[in-house]
């Protein structure tokens, strides 16, 4: 193996037990194979002299031109001028966050909404944006008893505002390609989720250096975006950035309706944001509260959202092309057996052009077929759709189960059709986060007096929003089969088959059209 091998420190999640960093590091720079590489250190051969070469190019690339010395301004289509710190200039110069560039926010979406071509770079600066903002206009008050509000900014210390600032830039940058699209499959086949890449690539890679050289500890950047962080200041930038609410999603939002042209994700999140208050509860945490008054504004942004699932995120014609990639790059990782190490080294390399060339090339004939069903656009139909809600108990608990086992969804695909690859099952049962969304703290009285502290579900006037949210629970989620139309009737059958429905709802099941989009 190679000489100077290091592995991940202890007191880094078990996610990266016997991860190679100085492997990664090869791998993800050159983009070969880890048995290749580990041949080529030990013989230092010709490969290995060509490795060293990669390496050495790379190196001159990353230091042409010098750190940044004054704050520059960069021009959103959706925020307008965004002004970015030095440091924060050099984070997003960074070979790191520039394949974020070439990395879709809402992957193969494009063959849909063809405007949908923004990208994971685009949404980490917005975000960003959003909490220099959150900084300048957002209150806080130590004692709702006697309330007296003062400026965020007073709460958070030079240090506290440059972890939050940096956790905002970077909470994506271990997206890869195709963004959420491919996640699922490196879940199930190396256990790794995209915080999980982002935290290698925080703690092992050239941004680490420029975060340490800026005066930032990665790891405490890393224990903000995966809520490990017993500070409650800390915490409450967790919750900022990472909750149904949070800084993100009011971006995505945004930004999504805008390059998509769906209109129903946008909201005032202007008042959104004037609205939200930062309060101690009765146990010494600091939480996000909103006004009364916030209420409407509120309303718009959660039902947005869930809109934005609906008409977005959620339509077929995209969780088709989703699916086709997913199931892909699962065949040709379990095709090349490809390790851990491989997993966190190539998926933090590629960009979306780089998967469909990947993929194009499995030796897997239907493999293959999906990359290239991608490229020309000629995509499975819906052969049936339905609720999870009308499903017999018995199949309904099989369909959750095949929500976190890849092996159970593949072998219920089989069901469908004797040839694999010829029918895919998509559960369709996103996190609407309603048990969080309906204990959303308001703020009950005036900012200059005593406040009371009241989850949205206990509030009269958010009764009807709690009760809006509650019935989506039961409308939202659902189950597609995907086919060829000339095997549609078959895979329909197999699939009732399989999967009984309750009576009631199987007479009344209406099928789409097999010609529509």
């Amino acid at each position: 193996m190679l000489a100077n091998k290091r592995r991940c420190s202890e007191n880094e999640a078990s996610v990266y037990d016997n991860v190679d960093t100085e492997m990664v590091r090869l791998i993800r720079l050159t983009g070969m194979r880890e048995s290749e590489l580990a041949r080529a250190s030990q013989k230092k051969d010709e490969t290995w002299r060509r490795v060293n070469g990669m390496l050495a190019e790379h190196a001159r690339l990353v230091a042409i031109g010098d750190r940044h010395t004054r704050q520059k301004a960069i021009q959103d289509p959706v925020h307008g001028a965004i002004l970015l710190d030095p440091w924060e200039l050099d984070l997003v110069s960074s070979w790191e966050m520039l394949r974020l560039r070439f990395v879709k926010q809402l992957g193969p979406a494009h063959i849909v909404y063809p405007g949908a071509t923004h990208t994971r770079f685009e949404h980490c600066l917005g975000t960003d944006h959003l909490v220099q903002k959150c900084i300048r206009v957002v209150n806080y008050c130590d004692d709702p008893g006697h309330a007296c509000f003062k400026p965020f900014s007073e709460l958070l210390n030079d240090y506290q505002q440059k972890i939050f600032r940096a956790a905002a830039l970077l909470h994506d940058v271990g997206h890869p390609p195709t963004s959420h699209t491919i996640e699922f499959p490196i879940k199930c086949w190396a256990g790794l989720s995209h915080t999980d890449l982002g935290q290698f690539l925080i703690m092992h890679s050239g941004l680490t250096e420029i975060l340490e050289a800026s005066g930032i500890e990665p790891k405490v950047v890393v224990d903000v975006l995966k809520r490990r962080s017993t500070d409650p200041i800390l915490q409450l930038l967790s919750d900022f950035l990472d909750s149904p609410l949070d800084l993100d999603k009011t971006d995505y939002l945004i930004r999504d309706a805008h390059f998509s042209g769906v209109q129903l994700g946008v909201f005032p999140a202007e008042r959104v944001m004037l609205t939200n208050r930062v309060v101690k509860d009765s146990e010494g945490r600091y939480i996000r509260a909103f006004m009364l008054k916030a209420l409407h504004s509120l309303e718009a942004l959660i039902l947005s959202r869930n809109w934005m699932f609906s008409d977005l995120y959620l339509h077929h014609a995209v969780r088709v092309a989703e699916a086709l990639t997913s199931k892909a790059t699962y065949f040709r990782m379990k095709e090349e057996a490809l390790t851990k190490n491989e997993c966190i080294g190539l998926f933090t390399r590629m960009t979306d052009g780089d998967l469909y060339r990947w993929l194009a090339e499995s030796k897997t004939d239907f493999v293959r077929e999906y990359a290239a069903r991608i490229r020309y656009r000629r995509l499975f139909k819906v052969a049936i759709s339905r609720p999870i809600a009308a499903f017999e108990a018995g199949s309904r608990k099989r369909l959750q189960e095949m929500q976190v086992d890849i092996n159970k969804l593949l072998e219920a695909e089989l069901q469908l059709n004797d040839i694999p690859g010829k029918a895919i099952i998509d559960i369709v049962n996103p996190e609407l986060g309603f048990r969080f969304l309906s204990t959303i703290p308001l703020l009950i009285g005036g900012e200059d007096s005593k406040l009371e502290i009241v989850s949205l579900k206990d509030a009269d006037e958010g009764k009807p929003l709690v009760q809006a949210l509650s019935q989506q629970r039961f409308t939202i989620p659902s189950v597609r089969v995907y086919s060829d139309p000339d095997i549609a009737d078959s895979v329909r059958k197999r699939f009732e088959k399989e999967f009984p429905a309750v009576a009631k709802a199987r007479e009344s099941q209406t099928d789409f059209d097999m010609t529509e989009c």
